[in-house]
């Protein structure tokens, strides 16, 4: 998830992080999650991949405004 987090930081850095970070937390929620429980990497009993869309969506907008902060020199 960091390296995922970071290319998405650090392409297309006009687009607006809440776009990118709905990409982002439907790719993680959706795709990577449902493979990651597909394949037996870990099993959650009960949790459905969209109560994670929120989580992975925030963590986001998290990174991008750490990274984009004054105290930190620019990506690009």
């Amino acid at each position: 998830m960091p390296v995922t987090i970071m290319f998405f930081l650090q392409i297309k850095p006009q687009v607006s992080p809440i776009i990118k970070g709905l990409i982002f937390a439907g790719i993680t929620a959706f795709i990577a999650e449902t493979f990651s429980l597909w394949i037996g990497y870990y099993k959650y009993p009960g949790w459905n991949s969209i109560f994670s869309f929120p989580f992975f969506f925030v963590i986001y907008l998290i990174a991008h405004k750490l990274a984009h902060s004054s105290a930190i020199k620019p990506l690009f």
